[in-house]
């Protein structure tokens, strides 16, 4: 048995966590954010795992590592107390008769960047087979299939109660740690665990955003999401809109709840969703589907995920540990494969990194 200190609580750190406690190893959390994980990007994202989608408008590498993580998720789930609720019924993408130029361009990239075999085009008779309310708006879509999204928030609850309830780990709550330095390791392992940082065998740092004084080129990028249950619509697909300023998605959830988003704003600005926002995630509600006029608003939020300049994953050795970082809107369709690299890297297994790009100091 070992023992590892993380610092950060967000869904790299809980899930790491989650990993070694589950392998016997000893963990202690540090975290300035609460329990229930408010603070994190993870809480507040739509959660989709879409390999191939997020690929098209990123790169072929995306895919690689999305679909490692997809093949992932099932396995990690069904080790859970409780299920979780996961859909992997595809993605829908669609756009409106004045976008047509936005679907084309990503038509075209999917041509570019992916194989046949990875997405099929539906004319409306083949739509509404799919997702029959979808198609009485629009005429035809992309499909993806074998995409999925997650409930985040079940799972954030579900993994807090693990580490909280284990005796493999020791949670505690402390102030925003701005840098990270041996010394400052010392310090925090005095005061929060009564014991020295020697005991440690790896200190990991998965503070995301919080990590931008000790880690360069580490940016935010701001994303906005509103929670709605909708009675009357019964989507079975997550979806994604082509839109002129950016990708809009919509993510099921349970009971009739929906997620709608919207990403890459630069930005790290951290401030509630601005009414221009709002306005355009509720429009693009209701051009969705006209049920979604009597949905009910549960929840507006923003949050800030933090990205490297390439947009990928980036595993970093330090003098005092390693860093974890930069899964920019790719948390959940990234976290499992980066995890299972730092879990090889624990295990001095370095010839299996695939996945992040491994840095020494």
């Amino acid at each position: 048995m070992k023992q590892y200190l993380i610092i950060g609580s967000g869904l790299v750190g809980r899930l790491l966590a989650w990993r070694l406690i589950s392998k016997g190893h000893q963990v202690s959390i540090l975290s300035s954010d609460n329990k229930t994980g408010t603070g994190s990007a993870g809480f507040i994202a739509a959660s989709m795992i879409s390999p191939a989608t997020e690929a098209v408008q990123t790169e072929q590498k995306v895919k690689h590592i999305g679909q490692v993580s997809a093949d992932l998720w099932p396995k990690w789930l069904a080790e859970l107390p409780e299920e979780v609720f996961y859909q992997d019924n595809g993605t829908l993408v669609i756009a409106h008769n004045g976008d047509e130029s936005e679907m084309a361009r990503f038509t075209r990239r999917a041509e570019h960047i992916l194989s046949s075999d990875d997405y099929a085009e539906l004319n409306q008779e083949e739509l509404a087979d799919k997702e029959p309310q979808l198609a009485q708006q629009f005429d035809k879509a992309l499909f993806f299939d074998g995409e999925s999204c997650l409930d985040n928030r079940h799972l954030y609850r579900i993994l807090t109660t693990i580490l909280t309830m284990s005796p493999f780990c020791d949670w505690q709550q402390c102030d925003e740690i701005d840098s990270i330095s041996l010394t400052v390791l010392e310090q925090l392992s005095q005061h929060h665990f009564n014991c020295s940082n020697d005991v440690f065998d790896e200190v990991i740092d998965c503070r995301g955003n919080g990590a931008k004084a000790d880690l360069l080129g580490l940016r935010s990028v701001r994303g906005e999401v509103i929670r709605v249950h909708a009675p009357e619509v019964d989507f079975k697909h997550a979806i994604r809109l082509m839109h002129p300023r950016y990708p809009m998605y919509l993510a099921p959830r349970p009971n009739n709840e929906y997620i709608l988003g919207a990403t890459v704003i630069e930005s790290d600005d951290m401030s509630p969703v601005c009414v221009r926002s709002a306005l355009e995630l509720m429009s693009v509600l209701y051009s969705l589907h006209k049920g979604f006029a009597e949905a009910r608003v549960l929840e507006m939020a923003s949050h800030c995920r933090p990205a490297m300049k390439n947009n990928l994953p980036i595993i970093k050795r330090t003098n005092w540990g390693l860093q974890i970082n930069g899964l920019y809107r790719h948390g959940y369709l990234f976290s499992p494969a980066v995890i299972t690299d730092v879990l090889a890297l624990l295990e001095d297994k370095v010839e299996s990194i695939q996945f992040g790009e491994l840095f020494d100091v």
